[in-house]
This record gives C-alpha cells, structure tokens and sequence, in this order.
C-alpha cells in the first residue's frame, strides 16, 4: 500500500496537469474561433447592422485631397501601367515612412497612390502592439449594407506592428464614413477613429437589380469582377450588388480577371496584361507584340503570360513575359482549328476549349522549343479533315459538347497529368455548367459535376466554395446557385459583358482564416 501511494499521487497530479492543459487550449481556440467565424460572418457584405449614426459626421476626419484641411498625399496619375511610375510612387512613399513616424493617429494616408483604383487609399502607420486592422464603409442610405474588411498582413494570426494598406470599397457619388480599428487577437478593439470622404459619381450603377432566389444558403465570400461590353473599366460588386471598385485601365479590360496568389492579373489594352499588388502598385506587364488583340489569356505562376491571338487570319497560341518583355510563339493551330479559349497552364501543359470543331485540345511541354498537342478529346468525324485527326481520342462525353462559346477554366491539377476543369458547354442546344477530371494517362474524361441551367448565348460558370455561378454575358445576367441548384441571389447589369468572375481576394488583400 505505501509504494501505490506515491503512484496514486503521481497519477492524480498529471490528470489535474493534463485537465489544465486541456482546458487552457480549450480556452485559448474559444476566442479563435470565434473571432473566425465573426470574421467570414462580417466580410459577407449582407448584415444588416450598420456603423452608421446620425451623428457619425461629428466625429470624422475628412479626407482632403487639396485646401488648408489638406491631410491626404496626391500622386501622378500618368502613365499608370509602366512599372516605373509604380516604382517611383513606392520609392516616394518609402521615403515619407523612413522620414516620418507613422503611427495610428497621424498615418500616412496617400489617394490612389499607383492610379489603378479609383476611390482608394493608401494607408501605412505602426503600431507598439501586435494587431489587425478592420474597417467599415458606411453610409447614410439604409439600402447599401456596410461592407467590412479585415486586412491581411501577412503575419502569424494576422498580427503585426506594421500596417500598409489600400481601403476601397467606397460607394460613388455618396458620402463614405471609413471606420477604422486596431484589433488585439481575441477581436477586442484597441484603437479607432472614423475618416469621411465624398466619393465622386461614375457612369456605372451603383446598385443593381437583384432577384432573391428560394436558397436558404447565404452568399459565399468575395466580390464580382465585371467587365461590361463597351466599358473600358472593371468594376466589383459586392453581394448587395453594391459598387465596391473601379478598376482603371489604359482603355481596354479584355474578358479575364486572375487572382494568384499576392496578385491579380488583367488586361489594361487589346495588347497588355497588368500584374498588379494588395495595395494597387503594377508590378509586370507583358506586352503581346506583332499580333492582333488578345482573344484570351492566362497566367501560368511564374511570370508567364499565355495569350490566343491572331495574325494574318491564323490563330496562335503565344506567351509574354513578364520579366522581359519579350513575345514568344508557342503554338500555330493549324488550318481548319480554331480555339475559343484556354485555361490557367499546370505542369508545363495547357488546355484549349476549340470552336472548331468541337472538343477539348491539350498541349504539352510549353515552356520547350516545340511545344506539342498532347491529344484531343472530340468527336472523330468532327476532327477527321484537319492535321490533327490522328491525335483525337473520341470521348463519350466530350463528344456530345458544343464548345464553340465554351470559357475554360482550370479548378485543380495533378502535375498537369489528371487535371479537373470547368467549362459551360451546350449539348443538344441547352446550356450545361460542367466540372470534369481529364485523365492524361488514358486520354479519357470523368466528370465530376453537371449543373444544367439552360441558359444560351455566351455564358460562363465557376464553381466557387461549394455554390455554383453561372453568368451571361449576352444577356449582362449573373446567378449563384447552392448546392441543390436554387438561386442565392440574380444579379442583372442592364448591359452585356465581357467578363464575370468572382475572387474572395483572401490572402492578398483580405484575411480570413
């Protein structure tokens, strides 16, 4: 009995240790969580409590561009797109926080600092504590929700002393309140003040004609980027079909808008691709030269931009780089193949969606001197007049789609050997979303989801955290559908486009864990 004492106590002590330990983490992931959840809860752009009060304007510091209230920086807005005038405005802003002592209350605080986004700015203070940034936009219309953001950092649990930042997000034409806070780990307010700026009126709507689907799903995070037809801007929509962003250009958006990784990509002309940072500043440009316009592009992660173009009435696929500068001809389709467009390249392979004929074109080894087609996934009578006859594997499924509008996107990859893809496609005249897996081994398709909708004219479909978005262009129309195809929310334009797509922009200039 006295030599199971000491063990009976020994055992007593680590339980009580061990329960310690375990309600301590407890404890500690309760705040986490929560703060998580508030988090995706508050970046959703639909709450209906709102930052602002009667007497909001009491209290707010005016942001002033010019005038003896002046407290904002002014930058050159010319030639925007060359990374040089970036790099100057960065080199001037580095020079202002190495000379000044940035702190919550005296921010440095520049308009548009790289001229690629109307009604934002740039913001850059310290901290003596470890903390996020939250800012709310609000209005006095009741009918706008407020938006909210948490800034991504970049640091561990998105704590740091060193904030730089670009708030967008205000409403055109109409009084913005920013409220900004400092926020400890747990989600508890350190600090705040409120800033107010009248944005200027654009051309573009404001607000657009929603219809409320039957889904009890609420909407997934992010904003939808829309290039309208005959609009030389980008603009963002928020889950309110509230304007959020305009996106300037030198005077063409093209149909493509990229998020990768710290980045996204965008035409700025018929001829330019534009990688631009969290904050706005430019940093690449490829330029596609001694071709006609790009009819599509896309991003490959490593500097590489993939364009479809055209000279003299043949269709090429070819790349620009970033770094250089320099245009390169990857691929000439040859007589009697036309593409329609081509997705994000994986594993040093890239897919074609063909408008003629019909089916799915995979090329391979890009980055070679002789960059090849690796197989066509098609109809064989399609196919059997061109050069690639002998290339094309008839597919059961492919072989029933019309890809002649078809937008190609690239979901996922497995080294670019098994790479699920998505695609609206027609079969038998009626519009399909689908999400398939294309084995390289034995040239063969599986698909993963079919969401048929019906809808016609050139339309797009993305499949985005679980809900399905479907947008025609044509008709200037977008929708979110839910799991069991019942619409979240339509959106309508009032105009034709040519480009929808929606980006979170998680991990570059938002947060959320």
């Amino acid at each position: 009995m006295k030599v199971l004492k000491p063990i009976l106590l020994t055992t007593i002590i680590m339980a009580v240790l061990a329960g310690g330990i375990i309600f301590f983490l407890n404890r500690s992931e309760g705040p986490a969580k929560e703060l998580n959840e508030r988090i995706l809860e508050d970046q959703r752009d639909e709450s209906e409590e709102r930052a602002y009060r009667f007497d909001i304007g009491k209290t707010a510091v005016r942001l002033a561009t010019g005038g003896e209230e002046k407290n904002v920086l002014n930058f050159d807005s010319k030639n925007v797109y060359q990374v040089a005038t970036s790099n100057s405005a960065r080199e001037r802003l580095d020079r202002l926080i190495k000379r000044m002592s940035a702190s919550f209350e005296e921010p440095i605080i520049a308009a548009n600092p790289f001229g690629t986004n109307a009604n934002s700015f740039y913001f850059y203070f310290e901290t003596k504590y470890r903390g996020m940034v939250r800012y709310t936009v609000t209005v006095e219309d009741e009918s706008i929700p407020d938006l909210v953001r948490y800034v991504n950092n970049g640091q561990e649990n998105n704590l740091s002393k060193v904030h730089e930042f670009t708030i967008s997000g205000l409403v055109p034409g109409m009084t913005n309140y920013i409220v900004m806070e400092v926020l400890d780990s747990t989600g508890a307010k350190r600090e705040g003040i409120t800033y107010s700026y009248d944005a200027p009126a654009c051309q573009a709507a404001v607000k657009l004609d929603i219809d409320k689907g039957r889904s009890k799903d609420i909407s997934t995070l992010g904003l939808y980027f829309v290039m309208p037809k005959g609009d030389e801007k980008i603009y963002a929509y928020d889950n309110s079909g509230i304007l959020r962003n305009i996106t300037n250009t030198e005077g063409a958006h093209g149909s493509r808008f990229y998020q990768n990784g710290d980045s996204v990509f965008y035409q700025v002309t018929d001829t330019k691709v534009a990688r631009v940072s969290a904050i706005g500043r430019v940093l690449g440009v490829a330029e596609i030269k001694g071709y006609g316009p790009i009819l599509d592009f896309s991003y490959d992660g490593y500097g590489n931009v993939y364009a479809l173009v055209k000279k003299k009435g043949r269709d090429y696929l070819v790349s620009g780089s970033l770094q250089s500068g320099n245009t390169r001809q990857v691929y000439a389709f040859p007589k009697g193949v036309s593409p329609a467009s081509i997705s994000e390249p994986a594993g040093g392979n890239l897919y074609v969606a063909a408008a003629k004929p019909d089916g799915i074109i995979k090329i391979k080894a890009l980055t070679s001197n002789t960059p090849k087609v690796a197989f066509v996934l098609g109809k064989k009578s399609k196919w059997k007049k061109t050069p690639l006859k002998k290339k094309v594997t008839q597919d059961k499924l492919v072989s029933t789609w019309e890809t002649g509008q078809a937008i190609l996107n690239l979901q996922s990859s497995s080294d670019g050997t098994n790479d699920t893809l998505s695609a609206y496609v027609a079969e038998k005249g009626k519009g399909t979303a689908k999400e398939f897996q294309i084995q390289g081994k034995n040239k063969s398709v599986q698909e993963k989801k079919s969401f048929p909708v019906g809808e016609g004219g050139v339309c797009s479909s993305q499949f985005y955290d679980g809900h399905t978005i479907i947008a025609n262009y044509s008709k200037g129309t977008y929708a979110e559908y839910d799991k069991e195809g019942k619409v979240t929310k339509q959106f309508s334009l009032g105009r034709a486009a040519d480009g929808i797509v929606k980006h979170s922009l998680n991990g570059m200039c938002f947060y959320a864990n």
